[in-house]
């Protein structure tokens, strides 16, 4: 018996320096990857950053600036008003985002905790929504935004995104609430709460990280879609930033420095609610992923 375990610890100790070569073999490419991939993701924001502050000449004369010009951002915020733009923005978004965490809440609490005929169909009808490309529904929702007269309004604009945008929030809404626990809602009727209570008091103070998501999400979607919004807002007074600076383009044609400092300012409250619901974004991710 000792002759057996003796010829046959060398192996282990010899095998153990390999397994642990190709462990570090093995994180060592996975991190180079992932660094790779991350500078790739960065290099055309940290290259917009700096071209904000760059005087026009060294737009590709240098990766660095020489010196901090910061008069480019003065220059885009008085040429095309970007005051005004950047406000219908945040209409547009602030709407569409309050209607669709209203309607994604009610919607995703109802599938995940009642069983009605028809409701797997129904959900299904959502998921599908969410699969249609948005050029492929452009000219119908053109003509159905100028039927109700709303073409050309920052209300009409809000509406068009929220097909999709419902779909979705309401399947990732729907997960969250399917991984919390069936049993706060049994306590909750227990203690004579309707069921409309039981959403209100219990489940809707415990899906904060998941109203998080979406409003991030959701926030980003819209404030940062062109192609609606473009198409459907022709006055010049009402188009959102993205639009704005897309017209910009002509005007700025090689002038990359005012163009970068507008995106630069475009992307300054969108980043800003990151920040603040970063932490509940994570959370409602991570507890999402659990049921779908």
């Amino acid at each position: 018996m000792n002759a057996m375990s003796q010829s046959h610890a060398p192996a282990r100790v010899f095998d153990l320096p390999g397994a642990q070569l190709r462990m570090v073999f093995g994180r060592t490419l996975i991190y180079l990857t992932l660094v790779a991939i991350a500078v790739v993701q960065a290099f055309p924001l940290v290259w917009m950053i700096l071209t904000s502050v760059k005087s026009q000449r060294e737009v590709f004369g240098s990766f660095l600036p020489s010196r901090l010009d910061f008069s480019n951002f003065v220059r885009v915020w008085n040429a095309i008003d970007l005051p005004k733009h950047l406000v219908n923005s945040l209409y547009v978004t602030t709407l569409t985002v309050v209607v669709v965490i209203v309607v994604a809440t009610l919607a995703g609490y109802v599938f995940a905790r009642f069983r009605f005929r028809g409701r797997d169909v129904l959900f299904y009808m959502f998921i599908g929504a969410m699969m249609i490309p948005g050029q492929a529904i452009l000219i119908p929702m053109f003509q159905f935004l100028k039927s109700i007269g709303l073409l050309n309004t920052l209300t009409g604009l809000s509406l068009s995104y929220l097909g999709g945008s419902v779909a979705f929030a309401i399947f990732l809404m729907r997960s969250f609430f399917l991984s919390l626990p069936q049993e706060l809602g049994d306590a909750g009727r227990i203690d004579g709460c309707t069921e409309f209570g039981v959403f209100r008091y219990v489940y809707l103070p415990l899906a904060k990280p998941g109203i998080a998501t979406v409003v991030i999400i959701q926030s980003m979607g819209t404030w940062n879609e062109f192609m609606f919004s473009n198409t459907f807002i022709s006055s010049p007074d009402s188009k959102t930033i993205q639009a704005a600076l897309f017209q910009a383009v002509g005007r700025y044609s090689t002038d990359y420095t005012a163009l970068s400092s507008g995106l630069m300012l475009a992307l300054v409250p969108i980043v800003t609610v990151y920040l603040i619901l970063q932490k509940q974004f994570v959370q409602g991710l991570t507890a999402g992923a659990l049921k779908g």
